[in-house]
């Protein structure tokens, strides 16, 4: 691969392009790196490259002239001319990969206040790095050149390109070296087991938990899908279904399977059969058709969501069972079995939905039973002291 970098400072690509892996790319003959001063293609006696704008306004604009004539000169039928510009597609990792089959690339790194608009015309593609403001071009073409540099056949070993941060929308997962304890902080036993399917299902695991947590938002990418609107990838599913929740199976492969939650276009949850190393509550599957048996939500919100909801129509369970009791001809009995049942609806939740709910909605709840425990022996009392009456006023007459 050849890059040729366009810039009016070529001298901060010095360092860059003299260290770590991008110097041994060039030794090793890997990728060819120049830069060119456009400056030297200035026509006018003071080699200025940039000039005020038409209709006013602050800063200095490039002027075309040097910058269609830098192109020009190491231009060839196979070059991808790049403007780094903050109104170019963001870069990511696919586009790390794309570009690294390209055979020549040409970047042209802005300065002042920018480009002049028809500069625009001899590019085929605009690439920016973030949604901020830096002085020029030169450490966008540098964080580009580096990222595409190491992805080259044998700049680095392909393994560890293929298990990077942002493949299929994932993280990374974590690693340790010696000593095996530190401080109180020890390796997880899986990576000490020499166990290499246990250890890559480790890995998977903590990837997609690692991705939840701290960039959700990677998730909820949009992904083409097939014709059955779903998209597989390894051990991976995405399901496309904007109005409700599905879940769907991907085929396994070994004992191994992952889901993704969709509702709204957005994940809600990340489903794993047979978890291990990953934490989170627990719901039973009910898709028989997809053999869907056991659901593990990690992201926090939306476990205290699904734990609320789950508590809410037991308590509304309780609520009608005290309705029935009230009705009931049964008096003693219907009473005694649903305070029993109050009494363990409260063990339950205690015990099972306190580390979910969180402490302020499960004081609430408790003093919602407790309130309908209450109110319900109350209206039993009155009832039975109406009945009682009844009795007494009949054998009066």
């Amino acid at each position: 691969m050849k890059i040729d970098i366009l810039t009016l400072f070529p001298n901060m690509f010095s360092g860059f392009m003299n260290e770590s892996i991008i110097k041994r790319a060039i030794d090793e003959k890997k990728v060819t790196i120049n830069t060119v001063n456009f400056r030297d293609y200035a026509k006018n006696k003071h080699k200025k490259v940039d000039d005020t704008p038409y209709g006013g306004g602050s800063g200095m604009v490039l002027m075309c002239q040097p910058i269609f004539d830098a192109v020009d000169s190491v231009r060839t039928e196979k070059s991808k001319v790049v403007l780094l510009s903050p109104q170019g597609k963001k870069f990511s990792q696919k586009k790390a990969y794309e570009l690294s089959k390209e055979e020549h690339l040409i970047f042209i790194c802005g300065h002042y206040e920018g480009f002049d608009e028809r500069i625009r015309s001899i590019c085929d593609e605009e690439i920016s790095i973030g949604d901020y403001v830096l002085t020029g071009g030169e450490l966008p073409a540098m964080v580009i050149t580096d990222s595409i540099v190491r992805l080259l056949p044998g700049v680095i070993d392909e393994q560890s390109h293929l298990n990077d941060s942002f493949n299929d929308n994932l993280l990374d997962y974590p690693t340790y070296t010696k000593p095996r304890n530190y401080k109180g902080m020890q390796v997880p036993e899986v990576l000490l087991s020499g166990d290499h399917e246990k250890i890559k299902e480790w890995r998977d695991e903590k990837r997609l938990k690692i991705t939840s947590e701290k960039r959700p938002d990677l998730l909820n990418k949009k992904v083409k899908l097939n014709k059955s609107g779903i998209k597989k990838n390894k051990n991976k599913i995405y399901i496309d279904d904007v109005k409700n929740i599905k879940v769907t199976e991907v085929k396994q492969t070994k004992k191994t399977g992952v889901y993704k939650l969709f509702k709204d276009d957005a994940i809600r949850a990340i489903t794993v059969l047979s978890p291990k190393n990953i934490t989170g509550y627990k719901l039973k599957g009910k898709s028989s058709s997809n053999n869907l048996n056991k659901i593990l939500i990690v992201k926090e919100s939306f476990v205290k969501k699904i734990a609320l909801k789950n508590v809410r129509k037991k308590v509304d369970i309780l609520t009608y069972r005290f309705n029935l009791a009230l009705s009931s001809e049964d008096d003693d009995e219907s009473t005694s079995r649903v305070l029993g049942e109050a009494e363990m609806l409260k063990q339950m939740i205690i015990s099972t939905y306190a580390n979910y709910l969180g402490s302020e909605n499960l004081d609430k709840i408790i003093k919602n039973i407790n309130y309908l425990v209450n109110e319900f022996v109350k209206a039993k009392t009155l009832q039975n002291s109406f009945f009682t009456k009844q009795d007494q006023e009949q054998r009066r007459r």
